[in-house]
């Protein structure tokens, strides 16, 4: 219970630092950056789905490397659809080849459609567009839906 109310204050404190309307967005120059991703990590693998994927998302938005590891167990073996699209994500903002691989994989042998499609949008708008096929109207669905 004390470690998920660690990572439940560490989550609000960068939601503060993390406006939703900033395209980037760092970490302050005075954050312990390693004690923020050990604990983002430790929200990843919780048992409470929406913690889970809180954590994803972040460790995406302050493009967290040690956090490789985890987010490729979340995007291959997590049951909640939500995490899996929030590692998806993660992995395409951090941008180490071996995670965005498995996300182009995901695109391909996820069990969910609503995975493989975020899958496919984020490799192609944070990765490299062109690999997937997106009409104009598809793309703009899919960005309101898919609005991280």
């Amino acid at each position: 219970m004390k470690t998920v109310s660690i990572v439940i204050a560490v989550l609000l404190v960068l939601a503060c630092v993390f406006p939703a309307s900033a395209q980037e967005s760092v970490l302050p120059s005075k954050a312990d950056r390693a004690a923020i991703e050990k604990n983002l990590v430790i929200g990843l693998k919780s048992d409470n789905v929406g913690l889970q994927r809180s954590a994803a998302l972040m460790l995406g938005k302050i493009r967290a490397e040690n956090a490789l590891i985890p987010l490729l167990d979340a995007l291959h073996n997590n049951k909640d659809e939500g995490v899996r699209t929030a590692a998806a994500y993660a992995l395409c903002k951090i941008g180490n080849p071996i995670g965005t691989y498995a996300v182009k994989m995901a695109v391909r042998f996820d069990n969910c459609c609503k995975v493989q499609l975020a899958s496919a949008w984020y490799y192609e708008n944070y990765v490299k567009p062109g690999t997937f096929a997106f009409r104009q109207v598809e793309s703009q669905l899919l960005a309101a839906m898919l609005d991280y």
